[in-house]
């Protein structure tokens, strides 16, 4: 008799894992909120961990067209000096993608499984003995039930697992803009000047990506839409790319940390953000969600038990996480919280260390090299 899933959230991590499952075998549903499957956020950076999984699943083939593979990373202070510069190859690898057309391979792959995906399905809480309930009360019981709703992921706290969310001081807005002007070539620049930062890459044939970074109580950086005249003050060699962003959309959110003693409760888990939310300092919130739903899907498929497999699973896994969350935070502390002269005076030193010395950067990097790091053969 197959095995059954209910997964609450239509993101990256409940298409992902409920086409994993589906392929196993399992007969899965996805319950989506919104009308339809539609991600919010700009572009996302794919790195190695996630790209394998990908490969794995053969659906990179599909999506390499529709993005950017990059070749170096570049972080340079606020006259352009280069501070750091790695080249984006084998363990490092990144591609920059459409957050949309990341998601709609996966809900094409995860229909051609055989899981069903259900919109205007508002999925509010979770039981461990493995049921879903909708905010009209009814229930949707299951092998498997899984929160993949985010941040504030209403499932997960209704499971009781004393989860906390810490709202952080940064701000950053996100921008998809149809041109490649300013982003000629397939580099991800990081520009720092004091405590703001802009980051500019390609994403896809004619669009680029940009972020743009800053505290909270940076009043008049933190304006929507851009306040042009202090960017340009902050950042005066990146007027052109400033003059596209200030007439573009963009997506202004904050930094948020999650803080999970456990993912799991019975036959109830969480995963993406909802587990292990954190600062995208390091890049990783789609990596380590495919490469944890990847090895949930593994764990529940080869135990009888789905409780035990859960508890196997974030035995195995959790640590690459609960690594890259640590340093994501070190990183954002480091760029937005060192006060003025301190700040001015360590922060190309710290910067250059880290580019330096290879142990750093694989220690930071810790999540780049996928499951391996496990020491459990997961195929």
């Amino acid at each position: 008799m197959k095995q059954h899933a209910e997964i609450a959230g239509g993101g990256i991590g409940g298409l992902g894992l409920g086409m994993m499952l589906a392929r196993r075998g399992w007969s899965v549903r996805i319950h989506e909120r919104s009308p339809q499957i539609r991600e919010v956020g700009a572009s996302v950076s794919l790195k190695n961990n996630c790209l394998a999984v990908l490969e794995r699943y053969d659906l990179f083939a599909k999506l390499e067209p529709l993005g950017t593979k990059m070749k170096q990373a570049l972080i340079l202070d606020r006259d352009g000096r280069v501070m750091q510069r790695r080249d984006l190859v084998g363990q490092s690898r990144v591609y920059s993608f459409p957050r949309q057309a990341v998601v709609d391979v996966l809900a094409e792959a995860a229909r051609d499984a055989g899981a069903e995906i259900v919109t205007n399905s508002h999925i509010v809480a979770a039981e461990p003995s493995g049921i879903l309930l909708d905010a009209a009360g009814k229930q949707y019981p299951a092998d498997l039930v899984v929160a993949a709703d985010g941040v504030r992921s209403l499932v997960r706290d209704s499971l009781g697992l004393n989860a906390r969310v810490h709202e952080l001081e940064t701000l950053v807005n996100r921008y998809l803009v149809d041109t490649r002007s300013f982003t000629p070539e397939e580099v991800m620049a990081d520009h720092w000047s004091g405590h703001r930062r802009i980051g500019i890459m390609p994403s896809g044939q004619h669009r680029s990506f940009a972020f743009v970074v800053m505290s909270r109580r940076d009043l008049e950086g933190a304006k929507m839409p851009l306040n042009l005249t202090t960017w340009k003050k902050s950042h005066p060699r990146l007027s052109e790319a400033l003059d596209v962003l200030g007439q573009a959309e963009g997506f202004q959110s904050r930094y948020s940390l999650v803080h999970c003693p456990r993912w799991s409760r019975g036959r109830a888990a969480i995963v993406g953000d909802a587990a292990h939310g954190m600062p995208p300092t390091l890049g990783q919130g789609a990596g380590l969600t495919m490469m944890n739903c990847h090895a949930l899907a593994e764990f529940v498929s080869n135990f009888k038990d789905v409780t035990q497999a859960l508890q196997e699973w974030e035995k195995t896994v959790r640590f690459i996480s609960d690594a890259t969350a640590r340093w994501a935070v070190r990183y954002e502390r480091f760029v937005h919280q060192l006060p003025g002269a301190l700040g001015v005076f360590l922060r190309p030193s710290i910067v250059w260390a880290f580019g330096r010395f290879r142990f750093l950067n694989e220690r930071m990097r810790i999540a780049d090299k996928g499951l391996a790091v496990t020491g459990v053969r997961i195929s």
